[in-house]
C-alpha cells in the first residue's frame, strides 16, 4: 500500500479528513521551504504539495504564478527541490507530493526523476498538463517504482473519462472545484454543482477524493466534508505569507492561517 493511501485510510479511520498544503519552494524566502514544511506536518498538514516552478504553468492562477516566477529567479528546480524535500524527510514523515508540468521531467529524464524521487522520499505526483490519452509516457515507470500518478478530474469531465481517470490516478484523486485555474475564491462559489460533481466521482470509483482550486475558509471545508476525503489548500496559504518581513514572521502568519483552516 503506497504511503498516501494508507494517510487517507489512516485518517478515515478516526473520522478525520486528509489535509494537503501546496507550497512554492522558497517563496516568499529563500530557506523557508523546511521550516514550513515541518511546521505544516506539526499543525495537522498529511500531505505537503511542493510545486516545481515552471515559466508557463498553465493551471495557476496569479499567486502561484507570481510565486513560481519568484522561484525561478532563485533558480530553484527539480534538483534543488529534491535536496530540500531529503532534508524534509530528514525531520518529519509527512508524506510529499510534486506538482510539476511534464516538460520540467522530460528535461530532467524521466529515469533520473523517479531514481531522485525515491531516494528523496516523494511519495506521489501531480502533472496538470500530461493528458489521460498520453499519461503511459510515464505511467508504466511511476507504478514500477512505487510513485503515485495522481490525476486530476473537474466538473466538467464527461463520465466516461472521469472513470478512465480514477481508474487510472494513484493515491487519490485530485478533484477541481471549478473549471479554471488555482486561486482564493469566495464560500458561495462551492454550490450543487460542486456536490454533484463529488458524488459522480464516488459512484464511479472506492479511490479516496480530494479537493482543491479555491478553498481558503474553514466554513468551505465545512460544507464540502460530507462529499470528500481531504482538502488541498495553496493559494491562500502563500498570499498569507506574502505580507511578512522575513521568514520568521511568514512562518507565524503561515501558522496561524493553518491552524484556523484546517482546525479538526
Amino acid at each position: 500500500m503506497s504511503k498516501i493511501k494508507a494517510i487517507f485510510e489512516e485518517r478515515k479511520k478516526s473520522g478525520l479528513k486528509v489535509n494537503i498544503a501546496y507550497i512554492t519552494p522558497e517563496y516568499p524566502f529563500s530557506g523557508l521551504t523546511v521550516p514550513l514544511a515541518v511546521m505544516l506536518a506539526e499543525n495537522n498538514v498529511q500531505i505537503i504539495e511542493i510545486g516545481v516552478p515552471f515559466s508557463d504553468p498553465l493551471a495557476d492562477g496569479p499567486v502561484i504564478q507570481k510565486s513560481s516566477f519568484e522561484a525561478l529567479k532563485k533558480n530553484i528546480n527539480i534538483e534543488k527541490i529534491l535536496n530540500l524535500v531529503t532534508e524534509i524527510k530528514e525531520q518529519t514523515d509527512v508524506a510529499i507530493v510534486l506538482m510539476t508540468y511534464i516538460n520540467p521531467i522530460l528535461s530532467f529524464g524521466i529515469d533520473s526523476f523517479i531514481a531522485g524521487c525515491l531516494k528523496a522520499g516523494v511519495s506521489g505526483i501531480i502533472i496538470p498538463d500530461l493528458p489521460l490519452d498520453e499519461i503511459a509516457l510515464v505511467k508504466k515507470a511511476f507504478d514500477d517504482a512505487g510513485l503515485d500518478l495522481i490525476m486530476l478530474a473537474a466538473p466538467t469531465t464527461p463520465s466516461d473519462r472521469l472513470e478512465n481517470i480514477a481508474s487510472n490516478s494513484r493515491g487519490f484523486i485530485y478533484c477541481v472545484s471549478v473549471t479554471g485555474v488555482t486561486g482564493i475564491r469566495k464560500t458561495d462559489y462551492i454550490d450543487q454543482t460542486t456536490y454533484d460533481f463529488l458524488n459522480r466521482i464516488r459512484s464511479l470509483s472506492s479511490k479516496p477524493i480530494a479537493i482543491g482550486f479555491g478553498l481558503s475558509e474553514r466554513e468551505q471545508l465545512n460544507r464540502l466534508a460530507p462529499y470528500t476525503d481531504g482538502f488541498i489548500i495553496g493559494s491562500a496559504l502563500i498570499k498569507t505569507m506574502e505580507p511578512a518581513s522575513d521568514k520568521f514572521e511568514a512562518l507565524k502568519f503561515a501558522r496561524d492561517f493553518i491552524q484556523k483552516v484546517f482546525s479538526n
